[in-house]
């Protein structure tokens, strides 16, 4: 590819999706390059399928398992990456990767809080890492851009570690979702049970009509109700007619000229295995945390042996995520016999969310920082929580209905403090199927984590009691490391060099064209999910190079 594009952008998700989109609206020619293929949201998945129409009730089957992460089901199965094509080593780990254009953005959670201004700067009140070379005021003005561009839910709590977003309005809660809560923050006055805020469209926004509560976003939104990068931003950048999008691109690392300038990435060609060059005056990488480490790390040669931007030693360290120490789930008694289905259809990430409580104003003597919860109330079209009751046939069936309506459960999220002894590598013998260098998992659970995780385990069974629910089921282990699928900081910013990858504006301090607009840029996780925050960044980021495009500082 001879042409030179004002910025290559490499991922087309969350962070390479709104970097394109923000490079397009201000009028610079864009090569995006996605690693997977160009799937219409409409028509390439199983969006309102029932499971009877599957031979295995739309469970992967079982010969095909090996292929697939966790996450995939014959639904959404499409846009996951073939794990044996796309291995990985070292320590477990349950690394979860979209390859198709809109990336993760496809199948996510929606869940959208905003990171706090403790959170950017959680060093200064404890002591432990370093704090953000960013504050909250710096990326507020960018919250309320991404909220206002792509639609977030939920209701304003005035709480003083979850700023209020720019609203649409809340999906109401259903009645074991509003039991739940009043007996709750009746019980225990410290604990609130909130709104969940989610990127789905409750009424029109920027020509989007509302969701029309089908409660299939996992399958991928087909109306785009929901926010993925496909359905919402590339469509923007389309209209401009300053993006080409070149699917398929599968980026393997990025090439430097005489002067150390950033100059093209070298990707192979998904089906034909052929390499190509993409040639930019600026290189944006956006492809997940992970995948951008990984392309840094493969960019090392002779001048560059331990990978690209990585004079620091930062590079592939200080990952971290959420635990998911435990979840709960039971039956609020005064219900039975309810037939209302009221939360049967409702998007994702609209059920309640319990945010962090842990020190905050106390501070604990086992663990710092702190966790939150995302729960709901009601049943699914197809209730789960009918695998825990006993019998069989019509009496059966009848119990499931009587308790339908009842059913509340929590699951857990605890903030994994960056250690530089989590971390990345390069396998220096296993190809994917590309011939690229994979990696190399070094990461496990630290005390800190451990110690967090059994405090949320004895909270969320607290919780249960004095709302009066009867368990049902729970899980009191910690899922394995990735499972949260929200990795981040293996390319921390920060404004010394000899600690960080990057600076303030997503900009390698070592490559000055060069940036990363993932949450590899995150100095620490938060107990929050991440894509918010990956949004508001790499919009900020866009516009610096922007700036620095139009003061004539890239080619």
């Amino acid at each position: 590819m001879s042409k030179v594009y004002d910025a290559v952008v490499v991922g087309s998700g969350a962070a390479g999706g709104m970097a394109a989109t923000e490079l397009c609206l201000k009028g610079l020619q864009v090569l995006l390059l996605e690693a997977g293929p160009n799937l219409d949201i409409g028509t390439a998945f199983h969006h309102h399928v029932k499971p009877y129409q599957f031979p295995f009730r739309g469970q992967i089957r079982p010969l095909e398992r090996a292929k697939y992460n966790y996450a995939a089901s014959e639904w959404n199965k499409p846009h996951f990456v073939n794990e044996l094509e796309n291995p990985y080593t070292g320590k477990k780990f349950a690394w979860v990767r979209a390859r198709a254009v809109g990336g993760k953005t496809l199948h996510w959670g929606l869940v959208s809080l905003r990171f706090s201004p403790r959170d950017f700067q959680a060093a200064r009140y404890d002591g432990y890492g370093e704090n953000w070379p960013v504050t909250y005021e710096d990326i507020e003005p960018y919250y309320t851009r991404v909220e206002k561009m792509i639609g977030v839910c939920g209701a304003a709590d005035h709480l003083e570690n979850n700023p209020d977003s720019s609203f649409l309005k809340p999906v109401p809660f259903t009645c074991p979702e509003w039991i739940f809560k009043r007996s709750v923050e009746a019980s225990i006055p410290e604990r609130h049970v909130i709104h969940g805020r989610s990127a789905t469209a409750t009424e029109p926004i920027n020509g989007r009509a509302p969701c029309h509560y089908c409660g299939h976003c996992g399958r991928v939104c087909n109306v785009a109700a929901s926010f993925s990068s496909a359905g919402v931003l590339l469509p923007i950048a389309a209209k401009t007619g300053n993006l080409t999008l070149r699917p398929n691109a599968v980026a393997w690392k990025v090439l430097l000229d005489p002067e150390n300038n950033a100059r093209s990435v070298l990707f192979v060609d998904r089906n034909t295995r052929q390499t190509q060059e993409a040639l930019g005056k600026v290189i944006v990488l956006g492809a997940g945390s992970l995948e951008s480490t990984r392309i840094l790390l493969n960019s090392g040669g002779a001048d560059h042996p331990v990978g690209l931007a990585n004079s620091s030693g930062a590079l592939g360290k200080y990952f971290c995520e959420q635990i998911m120490a435990g979840d709960i789930m039971g039956i609020i008694p005064q219900l039975r016999g309810s037939r209302n289905t009221g939360g049967d259809a409702r998007p994702e990430g609209t059920g309640f969310y319990i945010p962090r409580f842990r020190n905050l104003r106390e501070k604990r003597a086992d663990f710092i920082r702190g966790y939150g919860f995302e729960g709901g109330g009601g049943s699914s079209e197809f209730p789960g929580f009918a695998r825990k009751l006993p019998g069989f046939g019509a009496k059966f069936k009848e119990e499931v209905k009587r308790n339908y309506a009842t059913i509340v459960s929590i699951g857990s999220f605890g903030e994994i403090l960056p250690r530089a002894e989590n971390y990345v590598e390069i396998d220096p013998v296993v190809r994917d199927a590309w011939g690229i260098p994979v990696l190399k998992f070094n990461i496990e659970w630290g005390p800190n984590d451990l110690a967090m995780a059994k405090d949320m385990v004895e909270t969320q069974r607290e919780m249960f009691k004095a709302a009066g629910v009867e368990v049902l089921s729970e899980r009191t282990d910690p899922l394995p490391p990735g499972w949260s699928i929200h990795e981040a900081g293996t390319a921390r910013m920060g404004d010394d060099p000899g600690k960080s990858v990057l600076d303030k504006f997503n900009r390698c301090h070592d490559v000055k064209n060069l940036y990363v607009t993932d949450a590899a840029s995150f100095v620490n996780s938060t107990e929050k999910n991440p894509t918010l925050t990956i949004l508001a960044l790499s919009m900020r980021a866009a516009d610096h190079i922007a700036e620095e495009m139009r003061q004539g500082n890239f080619g």
